[in-house]
């Protein structure tokens, strides 16, 4: 095929190939370069990939999605990382997100980009509210050998999607003694959001706020607060007083607060 932006989507210069894209998506014959596109989803540079993502979704919306649609949903399977990432965000914003966006999802959450982490979190949370058993797979990733990473992000969907379901209170309360402390931070982080917590989950933030990272303790003090645990108060109120670090001591003042504003 001739077009006049397959030139600069070609280029050596990032900056060109990602205005190329943006061209292709208000061009009139934009959708005959869907492909070349979906191959731009793997470019290196992550604004040359994020323009791509948006002019398939501007061409898809503007009438050509019949076409574009099975197009992102073979992306998914290709050999390139990061395409198949960008193929699966850029997929879940054109139709309801399906479990078929999974392997590709799971790539994102260990992904070093925060901004691809959370939009990949933000579809499984919109997956599993469609697929119940997403929640199983969260579970899953959460006490799998996975990446540290993906193990974090889990957490957080959990909190989100399951917030009133046993497994997901037992898969936070084992990730809360994991040896990787970012996963317990985030696992007691999300331990504020359950809804009625069983008694294991709130013997265990108390636990907490002896733990040996001044940073876990603050988490599992708030977690207190948030989650309206009364019993908390004796030792919240010690720790507002006196605690060894001054952001644990915020941090059991906030609970504190909290709690004597609701009972």
């Amino acid at each position: 095929m001739s077009h006049a932006l397959l030139a600069p989507l070609r280029s050596t210069d990032a900056a060109l190939r990602a205005a190329a894209c943006r061209a292709i998506a208000s061009d009139p014959a934009g959708a005959l370069l869907a492909e070349a596109l979906a191959v731009a989803l793997g470019d290196p540079d992550k604004r040359v990939a994020r323009a791509a993502s948006e002019a398939l979704v501007g061409l898809a919306r503007a009438g050509s999605g019949e076409a574009i649609v099975p197009l992102l949903r073979a992306a998914l399977h290709g050999d390139v990382k990061p395409a198949r990432i960008q193929a699966a965000l850029t997929l879940a914003r054109l139709v309801p997100p399906e479990p078929s966006l999974l392997p590709a999802l799971t790539l994102a959450l260990a992904s070093h980009e925060g901004d691809l982490r959370w939009s990949a979190a933000r579809v499984l949370v919109e997956m599993g509210r469609l697929h119940g058993e997403i929640v199983r797979v969260l579970v899953g990733l959460l006490g799998g050998g996975e990446a540290p990473a993906v193990r974090r992000m889990a957490t957080f969907c959990l909190r989100e999607l399951a917030p009133d379901q046993p497994a997901a209170a037992q898969a936070l309360l084992e990730a809360s003694r994991d040896a990787d402390t970012q996963l317990r931070r985030a696992a007691l982080t999300a331990m504020a959001g359950l809804l009625d917590p069983p008694a294991a989950v709130i013997a265990r933030l108390a636990e907490a706020l002896d733990d040996a990272d001044a940073v876990s303790a603050g988490l599992a003090a708030l977690a207190l607060g948030e989650i309206r645990e009364v019993g908390a108060l004796p030792r919240l109120r010690a720790l507002a007083e006196s605690a060894r670090t001054p952001a644990l001591q915020r941090a059991a003042k906030a609970a504190v607060a909290r709690l004597e504003t609701r009972r």
